[in-house]
């Protein structure tokens, strides 16, 4: 008995120890024979003698009656209190014995174990009870063992029906299919599970739930069941959509504005890029979303642009409109054209975001700068009429002086009734002041017309030569009286023409009349016409008068506009002459221009396409030959 593991003893009938197995120092540490002679109850602590005594009474008295080991707690020599299980045996009567046998076996770690096993147990229970998501335990067939209070609120089940498989009546309709399989695949696999359901609540409450769940093993390793949990996920799914529904009208409205908008951060890296922007910078959102925003600006403004975002307060809105000059950006074929932006900044989780609002503003500024040109040009219009109207007043006035005063020279004889021949030259004089008269008047009603866009041309087969000479016979007194020659430079290939023979004659005339008046005694004017490089006919005025400056020619071009609009200038005439001039061989699909300088003189080159050549076939059938 002394080499037992459990202490065995022999007790009085009043409970004193007559005998102490050796193992009592090795597990209470107690020397046997010091035990001997002493009180059990002595060892077993205060909280436990009076059960201690009453079972062991009982069983003095009672031999037979039924007492299961009970365990106490009993001092060892140490000081601490070890949990002991105690049976007794009644061998009082046994004349070998005479005592009460009793076996003592030190269960401290089971005891303690089991206390740790219950207080774990109490907090697992704890923490279940409080944790606000769904937990639950399944045996290996997928029936729910456990489940805590949350599980039941969550599923929308009384817990008195959540146990086995009854709790999956409340999944919703359209995912109870798709769970089913999912958790029976699991199950029969014995591997985790992570899935996101519906359950369907009694007043037809929706309930948004992920399910996770991993497998629990024995020791083996074989498969036993799950543990999992719930998580409401209706909140989420609500914000979520929400969030969705709020970007895809975000998205639509932006995509559906007419202007370029774009998102981007405070390292200049482009967030989003709607369709107008797309379409005003030719880049697909896919090339410049994650790029630098650096590639719709000009090179001379990035480095400017990023400083600009670094100094760009929180909240604020700013319109940039070109105050020092246009706005430019850059398409993705390089060129540049001018915007209208709008910038402003948020902050979120602590990043700057800017959003720019863009306007492509091309039509605007062309408009612009037309209306601009409209009113410069109508004020230059306008001051040149009233110069041309203070000019006309003298260009009218001085022939129309002659007619009157001639007139009544003759109506009143004032030189005698015999001065027949000075009367007749009083007479030419008046002829010519009003063929003056009726060329100003002419000249002033071709402009309208042309102006107004009903000037028609009557074409016909025009010799080109033979339109030469008709220009320089008429120009040929003019010429004569200011003691200027007028020379002749044809070309033998000269083909003919199609136009209008009174408007191209008008022409040469207009340009040899300028360059007679601008030339002065003894100069010659030539007159000439030659095949184009293009396969036209150039007819030309060449004279070695007063010239021009070059800055002056488009001045000379324009209708009731001249060089010298002073009324002590030294040239008679309206102005018109060349804007006529112009005017008429446009009509006719041709250029005219202008070479000149400042007292080198002026050479008018009049250029017809080469569609208004005429073959020598086409010329003898067009004049009925």
């Amino acid at each position: 008995m002394t080499n037992a593991s459990d202490v065995t003893a022999l007790l009085s009938r009043d409970g004193l120890f007559r005998f102490v197995g050796g193992s009592s120092l090795r597990v209470f540490g107690y020397e046997p024979e010091s035990v001997v002679g002493t009180a059990m109850l002595d060892y077993v602590h205060p909280d436990d003698r009076a059960d201690a005594a009453r079972r062991f009474a009982r069983r003095v008295a009672d031999p037979s009656a039924p007492l299961e080991p009970a365990v106490y707690r009993l001092r060892h020599a140490g000081g601490v209190w070890r949990h002991v299980e105690a049976a007794a045996c009644n061998m009082l009567d046994d004349p070998d014995v005479q005592g009460v046998v009793i076996n003592v076996r030190d269960v401290t770690d089971r005891v303690e174990a089991e206390n740790r096993l219950r207080a774990s147990e109490a907090l697992y229970q704890t923490l279940a009870r409080s944790a606000p998501v769904g937990i639950f335990q399944t045996d290996a067939r997928g029936e729910i063992t456990f489940a805590n209070p949350r599980f039941a609120q969550i599923t929308g089940v009384a817990a008195d029906e959540v146990q086995g498989r009854g709790w999956r009546d409340a999944i919703h309709p359209d995912d109870r299919c798709r769970f089913e399989a999912e958790w029976t695949r699991c199950t029969a696999e014995g591997r985790a599970m992570l899935v996101n359901l519906r359950f369907l609540g009694p007043e037809g409450t929706t309930t948004s739930v992920l399910c996770q769940s991993s497998p629990l093993t024995d020791a083996d390793g074989r498969f036993q069941g799950f543990v999992g949990t719930l998580t409401d996920m209706t909140e989420y799914v609500r914000t979520a959509e929400a969030l969705r529904m709020a970007e895809a009208r975000t998205n639509a409205i932006v995509d559906a504005a007419a202007d370029a908008i774009l998102t981007a951060d405070e390292e200049g890296i482009v967030h989003s890029f709607n369709r107008a922007a797309e379409e005003m910078f030719g880049i697909p959102a896919v090339e410049i979303v994650w790029g630098r925003i650096d590639r719709l600006l000009p090179p001379a403004d990035a480095a400017r642009h990023s400083g600009y975002l670094n100094h760009f307060p929180v909240g604020r809105t700013t319109r940039i409109a070109g105050q020092d000059g246009p706005v430019m950006a850059v398409r993705g074929d390089g060129t540049l054209f001018p915007v209208e932006l709008a910038v402003s900044c948020i902050e979120v989780a602590g990043r700057r975001m800017f959003i720019a609002v863009i306007r492509d503003i091309t039509e605007r500024v062309r408009i612009e700068r037309e209306l601009i040109g409209a009113k410069e040009a109508a004020e230059a219009a306008d001051r040149a009429k009233s110069a041309f109207l203070q000019v006309m007043s003298h260009e009218l006035r001085t022939p129309l002086n002659a007619v009157i005063g001639f007139a009544q020279v003759i109506e009143m004889r004032l030189i005698g009734a015999t001065e027949v021949d000075r009367y007749t030259d009083y007479a030419t004089s008046i002829r010519q002041s009003g063929e003056h008269l009726l060329g100003i008047i002419e000249d002033i009603l071709d402009i309208t017309k042309i102006e107004s866009g009903k000037l028609d041309l009557l074409d016909g087969p025009v010799d080109v030569a033979d339109l030469v000479g008709q220009g320089l016979n008429l120009i040929a007194i003019q010429a004569g009286k200011r003691g200027v020659a007028v020379s002749i430079d044809l070309s033998d290939d000269l083909p003919p023409v199609r136009g209008d023979a009174l408007r191209l004659r008008q022409v040469l005339v207009n340009l040899l009349s300028n360059g007679v008046k601008f030339s002065k005694a003894g100069d010659t004017v030539t007159i000439g016409a030659r095949r184009g490089a293009c396969g036209g006919v150039e007819m030309f005025v060449r004279d070695v008068g007063i010239g021009m400056a070059a800055d002056d020619i488009p001045k000379a071009l324009v209708p009731f506009n001249q060089i010298d609009q002073s009324m002590t200038r030294g040239h008679e005439g309206t102005g018109l002459g060349l804007p006529i001039s112009k005017r008429l061989v446009e009509a006719h699909g041709g250029a005219m221009l202008i070479d000149s300088a400042p007292g080198q003189g002026t050479t008018v080159t009049v250029r017809l396409p080469a569609e208004r050549v005429l073959s020598m076939a086409d010329y003898l059938n067009a004049m009925g030959a």
